[in-house]
């Protein structure tokens, strides 16, 4: 049986399938930087985090929104985020999800960005070495979602 999984980036295996509708909540476990979902740096893609510096803060909610930490010139606290518009996900959804409390949305456009899509065997037999043993890698371009928020 193979289960698919949207991730963005090649290191950032998830191996969780989310129905959608359901209730996804964030995650802090994000390592890699906006450049490997984009071609271009956030400030180009979001001119307000002209001159932001990442804090590290980084996570994701489900599969398909990952965020990462910015403080932007003037000491403010935000994340820049991307959802992946594939299937029957509610991005708007995810994006409330990336605050702890309140998530106050600051601005939205739509933009372009790389997925893979990570399609595994449930039992395989591997070597050492191997990243993702029994799971084939398929990378994409497709529409997202993204945005600034602050944690209110």
């Amino acid at each position: 049986m193979r289960k698919p999984s949207i991730v963005f980036g090649a290191v950032l295996a998830n191996f969780l399938l989310v129905a959608a509708g359901s209730a996804v909540e964030r995650e802090m476990n994000v390592t890699q930087g906006p450049d490997s979902v984009f071609d271009r740096p956030p400030a180009e893609i979001l001119p307000a985090l002209a001159g932001a510096k990442p804090t590290g803060e980084n996570g994701r909610v489900g599969s398909e929104l990952v965020f990462w930490g910015y403080e932007q010139t003037d000491g403010r606290p935000v994340f820049f985020f991307g959802c992946a518009q594939v299937g029957e996900v509610d991005c708007a959804e995810r994006v409330q999800a990336i605050c702890p409390v309140n998530t106050v949305v600051l601005e939205t456009q739509q933009t372009s960005g790389n997925i893979v899509q990570r399609n595994c065997r449930s039992v395989v037999v591997s070597g050492p070495g191997a990243l993702h043993p029994g799971c084939n890698d398929l990378k994409a371009s497709v529409g997202m979602l993204v945005g600034l928020v602050s944690c209110g």
